[in-house]
């Protein structure tokens, strides 16, 4: 006995550290909704084996049993659900649902209408199989999944494997269990409870390496990324446009666009600096929509001053890019400034074929920007490269 209360007490502890920890994390990220999950899971996991204890100890312990596989159940409804929450944000619960539900049923009926402890068992495995199979089959159909995933669909095709396997394994050696009170000792359940604490164990590290995953590819996307419209910042736009200009040959010039709200000042002090937010996002939503399916860098560089690169792109094409820019966001209205309130944007182009580093090109933009600015405002400048692309005459 005292060998079987050691090994049934590993598991509600084991459970109620990784609820508490997968709970905290949540709390720290509560847009998060795959952690909560997966805290519910393990706090299922804690009640359904805390059931186990119980039955050492209690004679008749049909009823106690049963709560615990409706606890069983609903730690694999929650790590299925969480899992498919995080990787899809779909939660699946019309299949999750009906899946629970009628397992529940058909295990009450091995209760109350015919008892039997192993089709009762058997009924709660195959449920929590065919959740778990679900879940395999969310994740292996997605082409985006990383490594992480293909390893916790593993992990799930295993457990449901196991779900499956152990009553036919438990009914070859031991023949079908009579009663709840048989020995803890026997293959029924001396096999749960091996199963249990690996699987449990295995899966809860492969979720702490999802969130852990998540999180740095939520702070490396952060630390690229304009808070404010979303879009790259100047480190981001660092990053991508170095590898565009040095890739720029004659036959693919690179042509890079800078892009400076007219008299933004004026905007802030006459109507605040939330609604310079908004003109803000606005610009850089014009520029989202240009760069769309074009395969354009678009950032923001600082205050009202936005890049746009656009690789294999002539400075012609360029200008003509820069003119719808300016046309669509000059006819745009910006909530909270009024019509009345003109608000353009001045743009300086330039284009490189090659041999040239990103700060000459920027610098050469901004020269053009420059002239824009002095030239009136709401206009478009361009400054060649030195190395201007070859095109090839227009037919007369």
């Amino acid at each position: 006995m005292s060998h079987a209360f050691l090994s049934s007490a590993t598991l509600p502890g084991l459970s109620a550290l990784f609820c508490i920890t997968f709970f905290f994390l949540w709390r720290r990220q509560r847009e998060n909704r795959c952690t909560l999950n997966w805290a519910l899971a393990y706090a299922c996991g804690a009640l359904g084996s805390a059931t186990g204890l119980m039955r050492l100890f209690i004679e008749h312990a049909a009823s106690i049993t049963f709560v615990g596989n409706v606890f069983f159940l609903g730690m694999g409804f929650f790590a299925v659900r969480g899992s498919n929450l995080g990787h899809t944000t779909r939660a699946q619960d019309r299949v999750l649902i009906p899946i629970y539900a009628v397992t529940i049923i058909c295990s009450l009926w091995f209760v109350a209408i015919e008892p039997s402890v192993f089709w009762r068992g058997t009924t709660s495995s195959v449920g929590g199989a065919a959740m778990f199979l679900l879940a395999t089959y969310i994740k292996l159909k997605d082409e985006g999944r990383d490594r992480i995933d293909d390893l916790t669909a593993i992990a799930f095709l295993l457990t449901a494997a196991a779900l499956l396997a152990r009553p036919v394994f438990a009914y070859l050696y031991e023949g079908p269990i009579q009663s709840d009170t048989e020995s803890p000792d026997s293959i029924w359940f001396v096999s749960f409870r091996f199963f249990a604490a690996l699987s449990w164990l295995s899966i809860a590290i492969l979720f702490l390496f999802r969130i852990n995953t998540d999180r740095l590819k939520d702070l490396a996307y952060q630390s690229l990324t304009d808070p404010l419209t979303g879009i790259l910042n100047r480190r981001g736009l660092l990053g991508v446009g170095e590898g565009m200009v040095q890739d720029a040959s004659r036959a693919r010039p690179v042509t890079l666009l800078i892009c400076d709200i007219d008299h933004f000042k004026s905007i802030n002090d006459t109507y605040g600096h939330r609604m310079g937010d908004v003109v803000i996002r606005d610009f850089a939503e014009v520029l989202r929509r240009a760069a769309a399916d074009a395969g354009y860098a678009v950032g923001r560089i600082g205050g009202e001053e936005f890049v746009a690169l656009l690789p294999a792109t002539t400075l012609p094409r360029g200008r003509a890019v820069a003119e719808h820019i300016r046309t669509t966001f000059l006819g745009r209205s910006h909530k909270g400034v009024p019509a009345s309130h003109i608000v353009s944007v001045s743009v300086g182009i330039t284009e490189t074929t090659g041999g040239e580093s990103l700060d000459a090109l920027v610098e050469r933009a901004d020269r053009a920007l420059y002239q824009a600015k002095h030239g009136g405002r709401n206009r478009v400048e361009e400054m060649p490269g030195p190395n201007p692309a070859f095109r090839l005459p227009l037919a007369s």
